[in-house]
């Protein structure tokens, strides 16, 4: 009898504190049309954030004059920071950190969320011996990062 209660419980809990599985979350419906303006020169991080609004059924806009709300990416840079050197004074270890600000506006130019700023990071181990290997890696990891900026935009704007 325990055994088969137990289950039940642990669901109730789960629900009752507000956990849900990642990815799941509720954008406001009011959102569409939306249009994605980038100032930035990142269309990888724009073609990614159009990608993951049509997923969550949210209707977007090519021309931002037919858009009743703008989600404007002013700026997105990525920085290399040196966190260690190997023995013969090579670099070894490296964070890269991804950097976007954005904002959410009406079409007539009414600011609905304030700049806001993303800041996505990791680390990066240069192998010598495996140089292209690395490369590859590191393009992976920016490839990542991206991704992850653009989750965490949408996450930010499901939120009031």
């Amino acid at each position: 009898m325990k055994k088969s209660i137990i289950p039940y419980i642990v669901s109730l809990l789960l629900c009752s504190c507000g956990f849900h599985l990642r990815g799941m979350i509720d954008i406001p419906t009011w959102l569409s049309p939306v249009a994605v303006v980038s100032h930035a020169n990142s269309k990888e991080l724009e073609d990614l954030l159009k990608s993951q609004l049509k997923a969550y059924k949210i209707t977007l806009s090519e021309e931002p004059s037919k858009a009743q709300y703008w989600l404007i990416i002013n700026y997105s840079t990525l920085t290399q920071k040196l966190v260690s050197i190997g023995s013969s004074t090579n670099s070894r270890q490296y964070q890269l950190i991804l950097t976007t600000e954005y904002q959410l506006n009406k079409s007539n130019g009414q600011v609905i969320k304030s700049p806001r700023t993303i800041q996505v990071s990791r680390q990066f181990t240069l192998n010598n011996d495996r140089i292209l290997g690395s490369n590859q890696e590191e393009s992976l990891f920016i490839g990542e990062m991206r991704q992850e900026t653009a989750v965490q935009m949408i996450n930010r704007l499901s939120k009031q």
